[in-house]
C-alpha cells in the first residue's frame, strides 16, 4: 500500500547518501586529529625500521675511475669538430663494451676473481655525461680495496679493448686514444647503507603509512562517530550528549554520582525537552534506538529521574514487551505491569511502583503478541490516562530496526527520542531507522548521541579535582618546611577554649554554611594539623593539676 503523500521520505536521505557516504574533508581532518597516535606510531615504526636496515645490512663501498676518449688524427678545425662529433656518437658503444665479456674476462682472470662476467656486470655501472667524451666507471664491492683495483682493471682493459676494435688508420694505428683522467682510489666511507637516508626514508614511509591507516579507517568505518555526522545523517537536532562510563556503575549515574559530568549530560537532556515543547505544559515521548544495546533503556531511567528534579510528576513506562530491563535495572518486582493493564486484569493505580520518587510502570509478563497489544484500544486508553495523570511520560521501547513496537507507541504520543550509540550504530542503520519514523507519521523529538568520549578538560563544578603532580609536590615541599613554623601563641587557645568569640558580621555565618566548595588540598592540610595541635595543648591544659 502506497504511503500517504505526507509520508513520503523527502530529500533527506538522498543527501545523507551523498554526505554521509562520502565524508568531507573536515571529517578527515577530524579523523587525523582524533587517531594522531597511529601517525606517531607509524612515524616511529618507520624510524625503528630505518635504523635496524641500517644496521643489518652489508657495509658496500664504490670506488669510481674517468676515462677520456679523442681521436689521434685531425689537425683543422674542421677535422677536430668531426672527429668529436664522431667520439660522442660513439661514448654508448663504448659504455656498453665495458660492461661486455671482452672487457670483463681479462679482468677477472687478471685479478683471480671468483666470479662470472655477468656477476660481475652488475657491481659495474657505467654513465657518459652528456656532449663529453668522459666515461665514468663506477664499482661496488664489500671490500673496498678490491673495488678500487676492479674499477681500475676494468678501465685499463677497456682502454685496450676500445684501441684494438676501433678503425685504423691508414698507417694502421688507432685512431681513438683512450686516457684515465681520474684512477680509482679506495673509499673510506661505505656508499650503501646510508643510515642518515635511511631514518628519513623510514621517518617518511611510517607517516604515510600512518596516514593510509587513518584515511582507510575513516573510509570503512560507517559508524556514527561524531554529533556532526550523526545530525547529518538523522536530520533532526542533538539535543544531548552522553559520556561513556570509565566503570560500570551499580545503577543509574543520577543515583550513584549526581554531581559528574555525566549526569550533568542528562540534565542538559532535560532542558533541551523543556525547549521541545514549549507549546504544551505535558509532554509524552518514546526513547527507541536503531539496534539493541545501544544504552536506550538507561537513558530512559537516568532522564526520567532527572526530570523528577523539578515540580514534575514523572512517570516511566516499560513498553519493551519483548525484552524488558527497567525491572531489572530498579529492582521492583515485574510480575505486574503494563501488560496487566492492557489484558484488563489491573487498573494503572495497580501497577505503578514509586521508586526514588519516580513513579515506574513495569513491562509485566510477556505475551505473545506485543504488536497487537501495543496498537490496541486499551493501549490507546492507558496512554490517554498516563497523560492526563502525569506531566511528563517516558515509554522505554524496542529498537526500531528490529520491530515497529516504538513507532506503534511513538503515534500515539509526542514523538520519538532517538538513542544513537556511536561505538555500534551505523550510518545506514539511523538513516533507516529516521526513514520509518518518518513514514509512520512518527515525529522525531531529537538525537541523544550515547557514549561519548569525555573530553579531558571535563570536569565538575561541585567535584574536588584530582590533585595534579604539581599539587603532591608541592605538598610535599610544604610538610617538610612545616617543623620550622611557629606554634599558635597558648593565650590564644585558652580564649578559644573559653569562649568563641562573635562574627563580626552576622552574615559572615550564613556566608560560611552556604559556601560548601572544597578547599584546596594544602590548606585542608593545614588545617587539620593545627586542630591536632590545639587539642594537644589543651589536653595537656586540662591535665594540669589546679592550683590551690
Amino acid at each position: 500500500m502506497t504511503a500517504p503523500a505526507r509520508h513520503t521520505p523527502p530529500t533527506r536521505p538522498a543527501a545523507e547518501q551523498g554526505k554521509g557516504a562520502e565524508p568531507g574533508q573536515h571529517q578527515f581532518v577530524a579523523a587525523f586529529r582524533r587517531f594522531w597516535y597511529i601517525i606517531a606510531i607509524g612515524a616511529f615504526a618507520g624510524l625503528i625500521g630505518g635504523w635496524g636496515l641500517a644496521q643489518i645490512a652489508t657495509p658496500v663501498y664504490t670506488a669510481t675511475s674517468s676515462l677520456y676518449f679523442s681521436l689521434n688524427f685531425g689537425g683543422s678545425a674542421n677535422d677536430l669538430n668531426q672527429g668529436s662529433t664522431y667520439t660522442q656518437n660513439q661514448m654508448l658503444s663504448f659504455a656498453q663494451l665495458a660492461e661486455s665479456a671482452l672487457v670483463l674476462q681479462p679482468v677477472i682472470d687478471q685479478l683471480n676473481l671468483e666470479r662470472t662476467p655477468a656477476d660481475l656486470a652488475d657491481s659495474i655501472s657505467v654513465s657518459t655525461p652528456q656532449n663529453t667524451v668522459i666515461l665514468e666507471l663506477s664499482v661496488t664491492d664489500s671490500d673496498p680495496t678490491e673495488a678500487a683495483d676492479i674499477a681500475n682493471a676494468v678501465a685499463a682493459t677497456l682502454g685496450k679493448q676500445v684501441e684494438a676494435i676501433a678503425p685504423k688508420s691508414v698507417n694502421g694505428s688507432a685512431t681513438v686514444s683512450v686516457r684515465t683522467i681520474q684512477p680509482a682510489v679506495t673509499p673510506q666511507d661505505p656508499s650503501s647503507p646510508n643510515t642518515r637516508l635511511n631514518l628519513v626514508a623510514g621517518f617518511v614511509i611510517g607517516i604515510l603509512l600512518g596516514v593510509l591507516v587513518v584515511v582507510l579507517r575513516e573510509l570503512l568505518d560507517t559508524r556514527v562517530r561524531s554529533a556532526e555526522i550523526a545530525s547529518r545523517v538523522a536530520g533532526v537536532p542533538m539535543l544531548a550528549q552522553i559520556q561513556r562510563l570509565r566503570r560500570r556503575q551499580p545503577g543509574p549515574i543520577l543515583l550513584t554520582d549526581p554531581l559528574s559530568s555525566a549526569a550533568e549530560g542528562y540534565r542538559r537532556l532535560r532542558s533541551s525537552l523543556e525547549f521541545v515543547s514549549v507549546d504544551s505544559d505535558r509532554l509524552a515521548f518514546v526513547v527507541t534506538s536503531s539496534i539493541p544495546d545501544e544504552g536506550k533503556s538507561l537513558i530512559s531511567l537516568n532522564l526520567a529521574l532527572a526530570l523528577t528534579e523539578g515540580d514534575r510528576r514523572v512517570l516511566l513506562v516499560d513498553a519493551d514487551l519483548r525484552r524488558p530491563t527497567l525491572a531489572g535495572a530498579t529492582g521492583l518486582p515485574g510480575g505486574s505491569g503494563l501488560t496487566s493493564v492492557l489484558v484488563g486484569r489491573a487498573t494503572l493505580a495497580d501497577v505503578v511502583q514509586t521508586w526514588n520518587g519516580l513513579d515506574v510502570v513495569t513491562s509485566g509478563p510477556i505475551p505473545p503478541n506485543p504488536s497487537e497489544l501495543l496498537s490496541s484500544r486499551a493501549m490507546a486508553d492507558f496512554i490517554a490516562q498516563v497523560s492526563h495523570d502525569y506531566d511528563v511520560v517516558v515509554f522505554d521501547s524496542p529498537p526500531m530496526t528490529a520491530v515497529v513496537d516504538a513507532a506503534i507507541v511513538a503515534r500515539a504520543v509526542d514523538g520519538a527520542l532517538v538513542v544513537a550509540d556511536r561505538t555500534r550504530v551505523s550510518r545506514s542503520q539511523l538513516a533507516q531507522t529516521m526513514d520509518v519514523l518518518e513514514k509512520s507519521g512518527v515525529r522525531a523529538l531529537g538525537l541523544v548521541l550515547n557514549r561519548v568520549a569525555p573530553a579531558k578538560s571535563s570536569s565538575t563544578y561541585y567535584r574536588q579535582a584530582a590533585p595534579s603532580r604539581e599539587s603532591w609536590w608541592r605538598r610535599l615541599t610544604m610538610r617538610r618546611a612545616r617543623p620550622s613554623a611557629p606554634p599558635l601563641p597558648l593565650p590564644l587557645a585558652e580564649a578559644e577554649d573559653d569562649e568563641a568569640p562573635a562574627p563580626a558580621d552576622p552574615d559572615a555565618v550564613a556566608i560560611d554554611a552556604v559556601d560548601d566548595a572544597p578547599l584546596d588540598a594544602e590548606f585542608e592540610d593545614d588545617l587539620a594539623e593545627t586542630d591536632e595541635d590545639d587539642d594537644l595543648e589543651l589536653a595537656a591544659a586540662d591535665a594540669k593539676p589546679p592550683r590551690r
